[in-house]
């Protein structure tokens, strides 16, 4: 529990209320995630977090911002580590496998805001999105200048195409994680690096 203060400056009290929410999602997940829980783990009335945010959405989405700054070093973390733009962006995509590893509350909240009720205009959320997002698109770019993907491949449709499939298999191994890997004996690392490997080859010239 955080010890109660008075009077903090506004970012000092955002920065608490989104510290505290990050330690009850990755304590519960998103889908038990509450602002209750929030008050009940800073000891402050509840109006003093719709002080500050609107919804428990607003909440999550700021949650989400640290959530994409560390996928994104992932990303940039991977594409390091192959000089060859079409072998470092299938290591980009397994590295989104290792994030899903290292930090399935984080994932869990991706899967969450996927849903069509979910709502937030928050901007730090927004920026940070486009920035994921250009991020890979702009590694895209650097395939097909170096002729190694198609070149009339739109590279913003292509980023939200990989990322959308790629949050749907994860999901479902997570969903189906006992009957994969206990009664048909398949390994999920094995089914992404497929996954990697089919998406790297479909974007070939």
């Amino acid at each position: 529990m955080v010890k109660k203060t008075k009077h903090l400056p506004k970012s000092q009290r955002e920065q608490q209320i989104i510290n505290a929410a990050d330690k009850v999602l990755k304590e519960v997940g998103a889908h038990d995630f509450t602002i209750d829980k929030v008050v009940s783990h800073l000891s402050v009335a509840k109006g003093t977090i719709y002080k500050y945010y609107k919804s428990k959405d607003d909440v999550l989405a700021e949650v989400s911002v640290k959530a994409l700054n560390v996928l994104l070093e992932h990303f940039k973390a991977a594409e390091k580590k192959r000089h060859e733009p079409l072998t470092a962006l299938r290591e980009m995509i397994m590295s989104f496998y290792m994030y899903y590893l290292m930090y399935p509350k984080y994932f869990e909240l991706f899967i969450y805001m996927e849903r069509p009720d979910f709502s937030s205009t928050v901007q730090s959320y927004l920026d940070i999105s486009l920035e994921v997002k250009n991020y890979f698109a702009d590694h895209l770019k650097k395939c097909q200048a170096a002729g190694l993907i198609k070149s009339d491949l739109d590279t913003s449709y292509c980023t939200y195409i990989i990322w959308g499939s790629c949050m749907g298999l994860m999901n479902f191994i997570e969903a189906k994680k006992v009957f994969i890997e206990e009664i048909i004996k398949l390994k999920s690392k094995t089914l992404l690096e497929l996954y990697a490997d089919i998406i790297a080859g479909g974007l070939k010239p």
